[in-house]
Parts: C-alpha cells; structure tokens; sequence
C-alpha cells in the first residue's frame, strides 16, 4: 500500500475590522461598555486639565540643553568620542534584530558584537568614567550590571541546588543576606565604606557598577534557582540515565530549558535595574536624574520642575517599554506559553 501523506494547513488568519475590534474588546456588553465610557471620561478630565499645562509649558530646559541630556558635562574634545561609540552600538542593535529575524547564525551575531565592543572600547579609552553623564551613563550603568550579574546569578542560582552542602548554604546566605538589605543601603555602602579597602582605586562610577552587580546577581540567582527547578526531574533523570555527567546534564539538558522559562522574570529584574540607575543620584552621580537636577539649579529653570520630570518619567517609560516589548517578541518565538 502506498502512504498517502496529508499536509496539515493553519486556519487563515483573518483581522478583524475596526469596528468588530471595538466591539470585541471595548464594547462587548453592558458591564464593559459603561467601564468604557467611565475611562474615556476620566481620560478626557485629566486631558482637559493637563492640555493647557503642556501647550504653556517652559520645553526649553529640555529642548536648549540636548547634548547635557544625553552625554552630561563631558569635555567637548571627547564629546565626539561618545557620538561615535554611541552610533556604533546602535547600529550593531539594528543588525542584531535583522539578523534574528533573518535566522542569522547566533555565533555570527556574538562574533560581530565582540568586535563592536573593542571596537567601542578604543574609541572610549581615552575617556574617564566619572567624566561621563546625563543618558550615556544610565545606560553604561544598566549595561554593565546586566552583563556583570547574569552569569554571577547563573552560577550561584546553580549552587543554589547544589547536592554540596557547603555551596548550598554558602549561595543561600549570599542571597537571603543581600535580598534583605535595600538597594539605597547597598549604594551608599559600596560609596563609602568600600573606600576604606580600596582608597582611590575605583572611581564613584566604578563602585556603583559593583554595587549594583551584587545587588542584582542575588535576585538573578533566585530565578535561576526556580527556573532548574521547573525542568521536570525526570528530564536531568533521563540525562544521567545515558551516561551524561551532572555538570554536562545542568549544561545542555536543565539550562536550556530554564533560560526559556526565566525569560520574563529576567527582563522584569533587568527593567527594575535599568530604573535604579536614577538612585545612583545620591551618590552624586550625574546620571538622567543627576543631569536634570543639575539644570533645575540654573536660576532660568528654577520653576521648570515639571517639565523636567515629565520628561524623565517618559524618558524611563520609553527604555523600560521598549526592553518589555522585546521579550514578548521573544516568547512569541520561542513558544512560551503555548500548548
């Protein structure tokens, strides 16, 4: 007998009017059709007082003082330097989501961005750190906790369920301890106590970055713990049952399938951190908070306060909007979620 083989087709996927949407999902009967007339109407209130404000505001505090805003008070000579550098990253994170979604080889994609960071690193030497502000450092300050607590949350959240006794109890006391102390405490403690090692070695740029990668890497290894623990146990059961070692079992059986799971709690740690960046301010950093403030002591902006924030708050909403918006991309692709 010939097997006769049947091509199973997905249903075509058909979009719904305008129309057949509002009703759906604004108008879709009486309970939800008076919530929706009661938030338009609170949206038109807050409108009708917010409307005039925006339209009289003072935008110059944010519109005359661009490069403050984005690169603080570096020296004009170095200036270029960052524009360059900063032009560099943006334009590896354009041929980063075209090469993911033309299925580009993720070796290739790490080797091009290994490049672009020395890259960046020889273009930025002869920069300090502390002569660095405004959006520039908020971002090098997330960057740099990011790449810096991931793979030391990796690690502990793996000791964290190590059979080792002495490594389990060591990684469960680095993260109950650092988890219950707040994260201000933990800035102005690496601010000023760990000068008492160190001296002059590390700069007030430096000691945040660190401060803000023991911080995270405890909550990082917390989700790792609970994404090995959502593998099933029979999967590692099976990996050792063929003869793989524990560590090769953790490698390439449990942390691949973890990784997926730890998606959305990372980027929500990873938005939390991008926001704490504004509390490095106490520490005298010039960071978007520090660099806002600086202007709102410049007499001619002394009663521009609102449109300073206003501006932060959606400078911080754009960044956190965009980064949340990238993992829920990046569910969809792989699958989270569905059956």
């Amino acid at each position: 007998m010939t097997a006769i083989h049947a091509q199973v087709l997905a249903p075509p996927q058909t979009r719904p009017s305008t129309r057949e949407w509002l009703q759906h999902n604004l108008f879709d009967g009486i309970w939800n059709t008076l919530f929706t007339v009661a938030i338009a109407a609170l949206l038109a209130l807050v409108m009708a007082r917010v409307g005039p404000w925006i339209a009289r505001a003072h935008w110059g505090v944010i519109a005359d003082h661009p490069r403050f805003w984005l690169i603080g008070l570096m020296p004009v000579e170095l200036a270029l330097r960052a524009y360059w550098a900063g032009g560099l990253l943006a334009l590896m994170v354009l041929l980063t989501l075209l090469g993911v979604r033309a299925r580009v080889r993720p070796a290739a994609l790490l080797s091009a961005w290994g490049g672009i960071l020395i890259a960046v690193a020889w273009v930025m030497s002869p920069v300090r750190l502390d002569q660095i502000g405004g959006l520039y450092l908020t971002l090098l300050l997330a960057v740099a906790a990011i790449a810096g607590s991931f793979p030391i949350g990796v690690l502990v959240g793996m000791g964290r369920v190590s059979p080792l006794p002495v490594v389990r109890g060591l990684c469960t006391l680095y993260i109950e301890l650092i988890r219950g102390i707040p994260f201000i405490t933990m800035l102005l403690w690496f601010s000023v106590f760990v000068t008492l090692v160190s001296g002059d070695a590390l700069s007030r740029v430096e000691r945040a970055m660190v401060a803000m990668i023991v911080f995270t890497s405890a909550y990082v290894g917390e989700i790792v713990r609970a994404g090995i623990q959502s593998v099933p146990r029979g999967q590692m059961e099976a990996a050792r049952a063929v003869g793989l070692s524990g560590l090769a079992t953790m490698r390439h059986v449990v942390l691949p399938q973890a990784v997926k799971n730890m998606i959305p709690a990372l980027v929500g740690q990873f938005i939390s951190l991008f926001k704490d960046t504004s509390l490095t301010v106490i520490i005298g950093l010039t960071e978007l908070v520090g660099t806002g403030r600086a202007l709102l002591a410049i007499t001619q902006y002394l009663h521009d306060v609102r449109e300073v924030y206003v501006f932060l708050l959606l400078t911080y909403f754009a960044f956190s909007y965009a980064m949340s918006s990238a993992s829920r991309k990046l569910e969809q692709r792989l699958g989270l979620g569905e059956r």
